[in-house]
C-alpha cells in the first residue's frame, strides 16, 4: 500500500491549495460525486433547470483569495442572467469563512452590514 504524506507549508501552516480543495470537495459531495453534483453546482448536468423558478433575492458574499471565489461569482452571474435580483459583494484580499475565522474584525462588521441592509431592502 502506497500512503502520500502531505506538509503544510513551513512558512504559513497552510496546506498547498489543491489538497485544501481537494479536501473541501471531498466533504461536500456524496462519496463519488464529483464538483458537478447539484449540492455543489446548481448548473451542473444534473442539476434541475432553475430559470423559471421564483427565487427570493439573493446575496452572494465571497472573498476575494478564497477557493470558491470563481464558482461564487459565476453563480451571481448566472443568476442574473436569468433575471433573478441578486447582489454580488467581494471583500478583496479575504480567505473564505473570513467574517467567521475573525469575527471582530472590521470586515466581519461590514459583513454584518451588508446582511442588515440586504435583509431590511428585501423584507416585506
Amino acid at each position: 500500500m502506497r500512503y502520500m504524506v502531505i506538509v503544510p507549508n513551513p512558512l504559513t501552516t497552510e496546506m498547498p491549495p489543491y489538497i485544501t480543495e481537494y479536501s473541501f470537495w471531498r466533504l461536500s459531495v456524496p462519496a463519488g460525486a464529483s464538483r458537478d453534483h447539484p449540492l455543489a453546482n446548481p448548473f451542473g448536468p444534473g442539476s434541475l433547470n432553475i430559470e423559471r423558478v421564483a427565487l427570493d433575492p439573493i446575496l452572494v458574499i465571497v472573498g476575494g483569495c478564497e477557493l470558491l471565489r470563481d464558482r461564487g461569482e459565476d453563480y451571481a452571474r448566472r443568476l442574473k442572467e436569468m433575471g433573478k435580483k441578486v447582489e454580488y459583494v467581494e471583500f478583496e484580499g479575504k480567505q473564505h469563512g473570513f467574517f467567521t475565522n475573525d469575527p471582530f474584525s472590521e470586515a466581519s462588521e461590514e459583513v454584518i452590514q451588508d446582511l442588515k441592509r440586504f435583509m431590511f431592502e428585501n423584507s416585506c
